[in-house]
């Protein structure tokens, strides 16, 4: 983890060791994580996820989540809940620290990302060529797909690239996922349709994005990184009719 230090410089400074227990496999090599403010989760294909608190200046292990094959986990509810997704296409969630494992749906293929809107109700998940809109909140709803993105163009679907999964944009309002002739694709969320692309060029390849929604005084912005090497920023995508 990064740590801010003076004169606006940061520095790497190690918060837990996640193996100190002893208790991970030799080879059960952590594949994903999740913070929020004073808890991490870190999920383990083979012994499950595994929690800590930070409790009186100090990172205290939780009980862990017993669920194996997990891809991608998401605090959320405040860090009060975590939602994850596993390599058989199951979409589950549990309170933390001391909840129930409830799944909430179940796919046809793994899920390689999981993203919450900026309202908390709805999840992303991202597959190997299309994600799905899943409703998370309060409500009968809760559990159910609400809709499911992918490419109709044959040429363009065969042509484009899922490298850095799926997640919310423009304050929920657009899904950045999949990159195609350069650009990353931009969807609206109601039309389902890509609307936008943000474009950095064939030569790259983006394997991680970051969107940040801004607030009064600060302006929002996309984050791309490339295997290549290069970070670009990005004004958040326009909102049509906004």
């Amino acid at each position: 983890m990064l740590s801010p230090q003076a004169a606006n410089k940061w520095q790497w400074a190690k918060i837990l060791d996640a193996n100190a227990a002893g208790e991970r496999r030799a080879d059960d090599n952590p594949c994903c994580l999740a913070f929020c403010r004073d808890r991490l989760a870190v999920a383990y294909p083979k012994s499950g996820v595994k929690i800590w608190l930070f409790v009186k200046g100090t990172w205290s292990p939780q009980r862990s989540i017993n669920r194996q094959n997990v891809t991608s986990i998401k605090f959320v509810e405040d860090g009060e809940g975590l939602i994850g997704g596993t390599a058989d296409g199951v979409l589950w969630h549990c309170q933390v620290p001391n909840g129930t494992l409830r799944a909430y749906t179940f796919m046809r293929t793994k899920i390689s990302a999981l993203d919450i809107d900026p309202k908390g109700t709805h999840a992303l998940a991202a597959q190997s060529a299309g994600c799905i809109l899943v409703n998370v909140g309060d409500g009968d709803g809760k559990g159910s797909v609400v809709q499911a993105y992918s490419v109709d163009d044959a040429e363009v679907q065969n042509a484009a690239a899922y490298e850095f999964g799926a997640l919310f944009a423009a304050r929920g309002a657009c899904l950045l996922f999949g990159t195609a002739q350069g650009c990353i694709m931009v969807w609206d969320r109601g039309t389902r349709g890509v609307v936008h692309g943000l474009y950095l060029g064939e030569e790259h390849t983006v394997q991680a994005v970051a969107s940040f929604d801004g607030g009064q005084a600060v302006d929002g912005h996309v984050l791309a990184g490339t295997r290549q090497g290069q970070l670009t920023w990005f004004p958040q995508p326009p909102v049509d009719g906004a």
